[in-house]
């Protein structure tokens, strides 16, 4: 994988956040856990409050990857569907966030789930995507959330419980064995447990494990809208939402009321998408693409500001599950990635599964197994 740099992947309109990092260096552990977003932070934290040394490296900065660069829309369950271990997430959260005191702005008032077509019965939004209007087909469990704020939180009670937070400490090689360790920054740590919680570079680390496409999503945020845009546009106050056909669309409101939407992937290897620039090629013509088609939705939009426009990796693995278990062949390193849109609860949910299955041999979901 390349080596530390700057990503080009453009701004979000989260506020930045701070996280209670410290100096690289050779402290002992008993696990490391290899990613700083929302599932590392969770198995980070509570580890850490097992009494367990706990050490998290995250590549870059942190907030900067999935985790930061998500639109934070708060879905139940998998990409594909409900499953067993996976069916509490956004309650889950929302009792983590309270037991913990993090002010993240989490709203859980549902979800829609829209649709182009024709017809009556369902109710229909004033949007017209291309030439189709857009309807509700239901509203489903979910919510938004600040994703920074949630990460810092999650992060910083990890330190206070013990856990040391390490930023620009990309892995560069795991060591499976009785005692596993990385390779990090001219360092090698060893532990008793690993946690790869790297979502879409996860392949590139560990390539035995099933095959996951990697790909930037790409999202823009507009200026605060008034009470009149948001009226026209039937977002007074509104839900999250994301199609349930194509062409895919998804958007929501932040507490300051800008409208964030997002559309369309980039595919590449990991050092593909490292290397990116949203403002080049084929990247700014997605936004582009995206802008155009925000504008047209409903003549309200059409001569809003847009202030951030950016993109962020997502992880979608063969088999159309998310791998949250052991690497096939080493019990002690331990894999959670691939959410496909999903992360925000369930990279929450996933960092807990695999803290308890290394704090008291838990069970791990079947159908999440990693092995290719």
């Amino acid at each position: 994988m390349m080596p530390n740099a700057i990503r080009r992947w453009g701004d979000q309109p989260w506020q930045p956040r701070h996280f209670e990092v410290r100096p690289l260096d050779r402290a002992p552990a008993e696990v490391i856990v290899v990613g700083g977003g929302l599932t590392g932070a969770a198995a980070a934290l509570f580890t850490a409050r097992a009494g367990m040394r706990t050490i998290l490296l995250e590549a870059g900065r942190f907030g900067d990857a999935a985790s930061g660069r998500t639109g934070a829309i708060v879905l139940e369950g998998t990409a594909w569907g409900i499953r067993e271990g996976a069916s509490q997430c956004v309650p889950d959260l929302q009792r983590l966030v309270a037991a913990e005191a993090i002010d993240c702005d989490l709203e859980i008032n549902g979800c829609w789930e829209i649709e182009h077509r024709e017809g009556t019965g369902a109710r229909r939004l004033p949007w017209r995507d291309g030439e189709l209007p857009i309807r509700i087909a239901r509203t489903v469990a979910g919510g938004v959330v600040d994703p920074v704020a949630l990460l810092a939180g999650l992060a910083n009670r990890a330190v206070a419980a013990g856990a040391m937070l390490h930023e620009n400490a990309r892995v560069t090689k795991i060591i499976a064995g009785e005692t596993p360790a990385v390779e990090a920054a001219g360092f090698t740590f060893a532990a008793r447990s690993l946690v790869i919680a790297t979502n879409a570079w996860t392949g590139a680390l560990l390539p035995a494990i099933r095959p996951t496409r990697a790909a930037l999503t790409y999202a823009l945020a507009t200026a605060p809208l008034d009470e009149s845009t948001l009226a026209a546009i039937a977002l007074n106050p509104g839900l999250p939402f994301y199609t349930v056909d194509l062409p895919y669309l998804w958007g929501r409101l932040t507490v300051d009321r800008r409208l964030i939407m997002g559309a369309g992937l980039v595919w590449g290897s990991a050092d593909e998408l490292e290397a990116l620039d949203v403002s080049e090629g084929e990247s700014r013509a997605v936004l582009e693409r995206l802008e155009a088609r925000v504008r047209k939705l409903n003549p309200a939009l059409g001569a809003i500001q847009i202030t951030h426009r950016w993109a962020g990796p997502i992880a979608i693995p063969d088999g159309q599950a998310p791998q949250i278990g052991r690497l096939p062949g080493s019990s002690n390193i331990f894999i959670a990635s691939g959410y496909a849109g999903h992360g925000v609860a369930l990279s929450v949910t996933a960092g807990t599964l695999v803290a308890r299955a290394i704090i008291e041999d838990a069970s791990l979901p079947r159908w999440a197994n990693p092995s290719a």
